[in-house]
């Protein structure tokens, strides 16, 4: 019984660990979906250039600036985002849009492939948290831990300001009914910049974090897009508080299919998006009908 229950503990913290970067990506995908209608389709290149970054920051310095500095250097990218691509087709079709935030996306690709090439690359993990520490019994990397604060500590401040502050009501506002807010005075503008810019740093901050949990290769950018559009979609479509919980119930998924069964973590999340578009259309939250 007791190497069932640290099994299972060991689990639920991986889990988490999934989870919580998957949370950090979605909610930067989420916020900018709420406020600017677009799905960003170079989200997950945003999130490999990230992890590059703080490859490249790390080597020449550390971890800790680099976890510092590429976050800010990636909402400088929003800013060359908004002012170049949104702004400019924000009358254009949504999927005009889609399409150039793809082409955008492999421009990333290819410049990361030119610079760094295309071998796996490995970011050692910052000597504090290099080791094990004790979790119910059992050893447990402290990094996963550490990424798991910060990845659920993030999201947990986002939805604070998102709730408590008035910048926050006002992206909400604007995410519900953009014509209304605008009418009773809200800059969207100036708050759509903003929002651009803390969802591209969001991509950074998770890129940085995956880079001693993951390796960091030309791939890793594609094949985590595809799991934040699930937990977008499944979570509700701008809903911040539904990525988060669409979050979780993905990396459950993954962690307990791995070793149930390797076709049941690949399968399933398709299915559940398959029965949430079909019965809950808005997702786990109070999101936009997918």
């Amino acid at each position: 019984m007791d190497l069932l229950q640290s099994f299972s503990v060991i689990q639920l913290a991986n889990a988490l660990a999934l989870s919580s970067l998957l949370t950090i990506l979605a909610s930067g995908l989420a916020l900018i979906f709420g406020l600017r209608d677009v799905m960003n389709f170079a989200h997950g290149a945003l999130y490999m250039l990230g992890a590059y970054l703080g490859f490249a920051v790390a080597a020449k310095f550390n971890f800790w600036v680099a976890l510092a500095v590429v976050p800010f250097l990636l909402a400088g990218l929003g800013v060359v985002f908004e002012y170049a691509v949104l702004r400019p087709l924000q009358k254009r079709a949504h999927m005009d849009v889609a399409l150039i935030t793809f082409g955008i996306a492999l421009i990333l690709g290819h410049v990361v492939n030119t610079t760094w090439g295309t071998s796996p690359l490995s970011v050692a993990m910052p000597p504090a948290l290099a080791g094990a520490v004790d979790l119910f019994g059992q050893p447990y990397p402290a990094y996963r831990l550490f990424l798991i604060l910060v990845g659920f500590g993030t999201c947990v401040l986002l939805a604070a300001w998102l709730k408590w502050t008035k910048s926050g009501m006002h992206v909400r506002a604007v995410s519900q009914l953009p014509m209304v807010a605008r009418m009773m005075g809200v800059n969207t503008d100036r708050l759509s910049l903003f929002v651009v810019c803390l969802g591209t740093g969001f991509s950074g901050l998770a890129g940085v974090l995956a880079g001693p949990y993951l390796s960091v290769d030309p791939s890793m950018g594609a094949n985590i897009l595809i799991s934040c559009l699930i937990v977008v979609v499944v979570g509700g479509l701008g809903s911040i508080g539904g990525a988060i919980v669409a979050s979780v119930v993905y990396g459950f998924i993954q962690v307990i299919g791995s070793i149930v069964s390797p076709l049941m973590a690949v399968m399933t999340p398709y299915l559940l998006l398959f029965f949430v578009l079909l019965w809950r259309p808005q997702g786990f939250g109070r999101g936009r009908v997918a």
